[in-house]
């Protein structure tokens, strides 16, 4: 299942782009794209070519881009760079107001210099792209000069065998970032989906030890520029490279840790940041997780208006009923701070007495009539009223509950209102209850 519900909030990326209105505006992206029976625009997101066209109508389309995307190197997907910079305008929202001129390092830009544009077009943050390799250095500053951008944004060419982060002695940056090359050497028939999508280089996604080496470079370097840099941040392609980075942070001494979750289509990556200051603050960004606590949060509760033939007496007389028709346990709560609470209920179902009521009424009467003709006088049992209790309370405990909910009839306005709020259990089963107190009521 695709994790556009994953992506950053403001990633304009969690709504798919529409292929019908690409295909229409962009004849020449139609070459990549099908029509499926169902009359929707399929793209095929294997086919390297489509992809790079893809990805510059993308760029032109929502940020005025123009970028050129050279062939046989690493095509961006522009969503997941989009969730990068958004981790990092979280953290910057997190410590400086708005009207703060943001200069940053991104490591490693690459030919199409995509970070450092993303960067400067939508956010107007101040970036130096750095890069070993001449001809992405040559083509990153072409798009650069395509896009008139040269006031925020500076390519270096470094060398791969010194720093990564070039950093003077008397310069500051608010914060770096880096794409490392994900994968080792001894792994180059990776399964990665943008690697298999991308031909790329192979500096640009292999590096001796991987990725793990590439970013423990990174922070040893770190440890020397300390305060260089507020916010040090890079992303990896694996999530078992978090741990062994974090413990080689937290040996350096650093002041904070954030790690994020970068998801996007079928892909995910994860982000790493760190500070030397103290003053700094750091938050994680885990939307997977979020997700899993929001799906625990309460829903609002469910309600309708009782028709207005009913009183507060009828209404709460008819709701007895139905209580007591469908079996419920039922544990009144009393609301002394609210007048127009006329009932207030935690109910719990052990079992589904709603569902068929005609059926069930049928065969309760067979039963009945059946148990009369066997019943032998002299052998008649009469149950006393405490066996009866014992019996229900046996009956609840050895059950097992379907759902339970909290059932609150109230008045408002002159108008009588039953509120219905699920706690847990089959949430289908407790709407059930719910539609059958509503078209019980009309």
């Amino acid at each position: 299942m695709p994790n556009n519900q994953f992506m950053h909030p403001r990633n304009i990326y969690r709504t798919p782009p529409a292929f019908k209105e690409l295909s229409i505006k962009y004849p020449e992206f139609n070459k990549y794209a099908s029509t499926g029976l169902n009359g929707k625009i399929v793209f095929d997101f294997k086919n390297q070519e489509g992809l790079r066209l893809l990805t510059t109508i993308l760029l032109k389309k929502d940020f005025d881009l123009d970028v050129d995307l050279p062939v046989g190197r690493l095509v961006p997907t522009i969503p997941l760079r989009l969730n990068y910079l958004l981790w990092i305008e979280d953290l910057f929202n997190l410590n400086y107001d708005n009207t703060k001129k943001i200069k940053g390092i991104d490591i490693g830009t690459g030919s199409s210099c995509i970070y450092p544009l993303l960067a400067a077009k939508k956010f107007h943050w101040s970036m130096v792209g750095t890069d070993i390799n001449k001809e992405a250095i040559k083509n990153a500053i072409k798009n650069v000069e395509k896009n008139n951008l040269q006031n925020l944004i500076q390519v270096l060419e470094v060398s791969e065998w010194e720093r990564l982060l070039p950093v003077a002695v008397d310069e500051h940056y608010d914060f770096c970032m880096c794409n490392p090359p994900f994968h080792s050497y001894s792994n180059l028939n990776s399964s990665d989906d943008e690697a298999n999508n991308s031909i790329g280089i192979t500096s640009e996604m292999y590096t001796i030890g991987g990725e793990v080496d590439f970013v423990k470079k990174m922070i040893k370097e770190s440890e020397i520029l300390q305060n260089s840099i507020s916010i040090y941040t890079t992303m990896v392609g694996y999530k078992a490279s978090l741990d062994p980075l974090k413990n080689e942070l937290k040996a350096i001494g650093a002041c904070s840790v954030a790690e994020a979750g970068f998801y996007q289509g079928r892909n995910a990556r994860w982000g790493i940041a760190w500070t030397f200051q103290s003053d700094i603050k750091l938050k994680d960004f885990l939307p997977n997780k979020e997700f899993q606590k929001e799906k625990l949060k309460l829903r609002p509760p469910v309600s309708f208006k009782i028709p207005e033939t009913y009183d507060s007496i009828t209404a709460l007389t008819k709701l007895s009923e139905l209580l007591t028709s469908l079996k419920l346990s039922a544990a009144i709560l009393k609301s002394k701070s609210d007048e127009n609470v006329l009932y207030q209920a935690d109910i719990q179902a052990y079992e589904n007495t709603w569902t068929h009521q005609r059926r069930k009424r049928r065969m309760e009467k067979r039963l009945a009539d059946s148990k009369r003709q066997k019943t032998n006088d002299n052998c008649l049992h009469i149950e006393s009223d405490e066996e009866k209790v014992d019996q229900h309370l046996e009956t609840t405990v050895n059950a097992k509950r379907l759902f339970s909910a909290t059932l609150v009839l109230r008045k408002t306005d002159n108008s009588i209102f039953l509120d219905m709020l699920h706690l847990d259990g089959n949430r289908n089963n407790s709407y059930q209850v719910f539609q059958f107190f509503k078209n019980r009521f009309i």
